[in-house]
């Protein structure tokens, strides 16, 4: 099962908005820890998925809006199900709800399945640390892991935690590709195409790609324009991404 691997144009500066988000998280556990947790609350699990289940239930199926960045690093899809059973619970309910998924060196097997979930708002991100925004007022992220091995989940509340959030989320949703964009379907391109958008996948500029395949900047340009419309895209990136997901068999 292949591992993917993605070069977000973009990463830096959601790197940069995470810290911010991290250095609030890494506070709310030290008041958290000295028994001071104003507009916090801790749920600490030990190896029960069914109790984080059920808890992140009742807090999302109260909520009108959801945003979610979820690394799919360790996802299994059978790991991945019962997560997406729960959104589409969720989302049948009427819940507003965004969710991003940074498929870095997770499976690549979890990814065609997002790909394939038919009218989830599901989007392909540079997401590194996880957490939902709910209902613009919360911040659910990580919490503290105690001394005997139990982790948690944490809830917080205030300005400085939701505007780290929303930081946060401007730069993540920079780098997004809707994830039914990358679905798989046959399309014809031409020689020259498969030419563009293989330098596409490998984050070429036009400058380098017109260099590299000796053309102009402006009929590199063009191509990319006509690349675009043909594999139903939005972006370069998106397309570039799509090019290297194909299957063997539209090459």
């Amino acid at each position: 099962m292949g591992r993917e691997e993605f070069s977000f144009p973009g990463r830096q500066a959601v790197l940069d908005a995470s810290l911010r988000l991290q250095l609030v998280r890494a506070a709310r556990c030290d008041d958290w820890a000295a028994g001071r947790p104003a507009q916090i609350e801790v749920q600490l699990f030990g190896q029960d998925e069914l109790e984080l289940r059920d808890w992140l239930h009742d807090r999302c199926s109260a909520a009108e809006e959801l945003v979610a960045v979820t690394s799919t690093r360790h996802q299994t899809v059978e790991s991945f199900v019962p997560s997406h059973r729960l959104n589409v619970e969720l989302v049948e309910a009427g819940l507003r709800m965004t969710s991003f998924f940074d498929p870095s060196g997770g499976s690549s097997a979890v990814t065609d399945f997002i790909v394939s979930a038919e009218e989830m708002p599901y989007y392909v991100a540079c997401g590194p640390i996880q957490m939902k925004l709910i209902d613009g007022e919360r911040v659910l992220v990580e919490g503290p892991v105690t001394d005997d091995g139990q982790r948690g989940l944490m809830l917080i509340g205030g300005a400085e935690a939701v505007n780290a959030a929303r930081q946060y989320l401007k730069a993540v949703r920079g780098t997004a590709i809707r994830a039914a964009e990358l679905r798989h379907s046959e399309v014809e391109l031409t020689a020259r195409q498969h030419l563009i958008a293989h330098q596409l996948s490998e984050g070429c500029t036009d400058d380098q790609i017109a260099e590299r395949l000796t053309l102009s900047v402006r009929t590199v340009r063009y191509e990319v324009s006509r690349l675009l419309e043909v594999l139903e895209v939005r972006t370069r990136f998106a397309a570039g991404v799509r090019y290297a997901r194909r299957k063997p068999s539209a090459g």
